[in-house]
């Protein structure tokens, strides 16, 4: 097997995958100046686009080329070694312990050149620390198994090579084509409609400067002056708006989870899926901090949700490398669980514990009030009196803050802690004491004078928080928490 001592590069078939993202980049970066350069002025046209158009391909080829033949990367005394850069020379250094997680990704273009997508992922850092566009099938397999074989604790070795020489793998789940239609129908399509509002207004800011320079945008733009905006115009625009909304849901989450399979070894898990585009990822089990699973009203009715590994060093913003591994029913939880922590505290302590009732009162007076008010001083320039039908909204955040209290609960045990919360949907954390870092005791002023407090419990992976406890059970809490974390042998990675 390969041992990567040598430097060595990408796969050239690497060339093309380099070159379409930066072209992607840097159109991303210069579209609207483009769109304003060609149409601002119909005369040599054809002339602006040879002349803008081939500059630009020429100058990401020559960028792609010289990326690509001054990037070498090597395996030596248990560091990943990455070398880079003409002028500006860069060295990447990269302990092998300190590697989180190793993913390959195929998308179609990988599949025909027999090559995989390499990302290398390490805490830290908010981007995937080492990318490798194109490297031979082979060579892929051998770079993840040596990866992986060097982040596992020595005990794990022989179990580690008896696994890549063809060990046994338990399937955990595997998403069929039923389960995949029930989870896009029942997907957050709110959710989506922000995103396509947030990509649209962002879009119109980038363009709007060039707006009255281009016949056709300024003929819209005068046009949509014109229209009358009826009840009957703007139910038929959401209706519309609805619809594709849910279309676009539908297949973004389609796509997202096609063939999501979940199998494990004496390693961790290894997750595959994708349809146009085939990823693989692997999760030692050693690396992961905390196991959460939520489901909206929808997934709720059906028994489906959503469970995501938190692995140490992924942070909020690392989006694209968030685990979030489809559930399709109670013993598909229970059997991923169980490879973190052996049981459920609430499966141990019975009714648990629930925060105190003036976190409604809190919610109530001091962020949801004030916030109304404000809006409805606002809108009331533009509605007059009509605008105090915002307030209507204080009462139903009461009752739903109520519904939240009432709903919420935490369970200690002797290997950790457990917290369900609910409105329409559900969301539940479970948090092994061995992975905590240090304790936080929080006290805003309305809890210092009720005798509260918000207990955080922070990890490599993210905090658990428990907020409006009193502060005696905040206190015991706390010690009890550091205690097991100082008295425990195990290491928290």
């Amino acid at each position: 097997m390969k041992t990567f001592d040598q430097p060595q590069r990408q796969s050239p078939f690497a060339v093309f995958m380099m070159f379409f993202h930066i072209f992607r980049v840097v159109i991303g970066q210069v579209w609207p100046a483009a769109i304003g350069l060609f149409f601002g002025k119909k005369e040599n046209i054809g002339m602006k686009f040879l002349i803008i158009g081939g500059g630009l391909v020429l100058f990401i080829l020559i960028k792609t080329l010289l990326d690509y033949w001054f990037m070498k990367f090597s395996i030596q005394q248990g560091q990943l070694l990455v070398r880079k850069g003409l002028f500006t020379k860069k060295k990447v250094t990269i302990p092998l312990e300190r590697i989180q997680a190793v993913h390959l990704e195929q998308s179609l273009l990988h599949s025909l050149t027999k090559t995989y997508k390499v990302l290398i992922d390490t805490a830290g850092t908010d981007e995937e620390e080492l990318k490798i566009y194109a490297i031979a099938a082979e060579d892929a397999t051998a770079l993840r198994h040596i990866l992986l074989n060097a982040m596992q604790p020595r005990g794990d070795a022989e179990q580690a090579i008896t696994t890549a020489t063809g060990g046994n793998y338990e399937t955990v789940s595997k998403l069929n084509i039923g389960g995949l239609l029930k989870l896009s129908l029942s997907a957050n399509h709110l959710e989506t409609m922000g995103i396509i509002a947030a990509f649209v207004i962002g879009k119109y800011e980038d363009i709007k400067p060039l707006i009255h320079k281009i016949p056709l945008l300024k003929e819209l733009e005068s046009y949509s002056d014109t229209v009358q905006f009826t009840w009957t115009v703007i139910a038929s625009l959401a209706i519309i708006s609805l619809v594709i909304t849910m279309l676009i849901s539908i297949v973004r989450t389609f796509f997202r989870f096609y063939d999501y399979t979940v199998r494990k070894d004496g390693k961790g898990f290894h997750i595959r899926w994708g349809l146009l585009q085939i990823k693989q990822k692997m999760i030692p089990f050693n690396k992961i901090q905390m196991v959460s699973w939520r489901s909206n009203f929808i997934r709720r009715l059906i028994g489906m949700g959503l469970l995501h590994l938190k692995i140490a060093g992924q942070d909020k913003e690392k989006v694209k490398l968030r685990l979030e591994l489809p559930i399709t029913s109670p013993e598909q939880v229970t059997a991923i669980i169980q490879t973190y922590q052996s049981s459920l505290p609430a499966q141990e302590e019975g009714e648990g514990y629930q925060m105190h009732h003036t976190y409604i009162l809190q919610r109530a007076f001091f962020i949801t009030l004030p916030f109304l008010l404000v809006l409805t001083v606002g809108a009331y320039f533009v509605w007059k009196w009509n605008a105090l039908i915002i307030l209507l909204w204080w009462p139903l955040s009461i009752l739903k803050n109520w519904w939240y209290w009432n709903n919420f609960r935490f369970w200690i045990s002797d290997t950790g802690v457990q917290r369900y919360a609910s409105t329409f949907g559900k969301n539940e954390i479970l948090l092994n004491w061995n992975n905590i870092q240090y304790v936080q005791l929080r006290q805003s002023l309305f809890q210092k004078k009720k005798g509260l407090v918000t207990l955080l419990l922070h990890t490599a992976g993210g905090k658990f928080e428990l907020p409006f406890i009193q502060y005696e059970q905040g206190l015991q809490i706390s010690d009890y928490a550091l205690y097991k974390t100082e008295s425990t042998q195990q290491n928290w990675m």
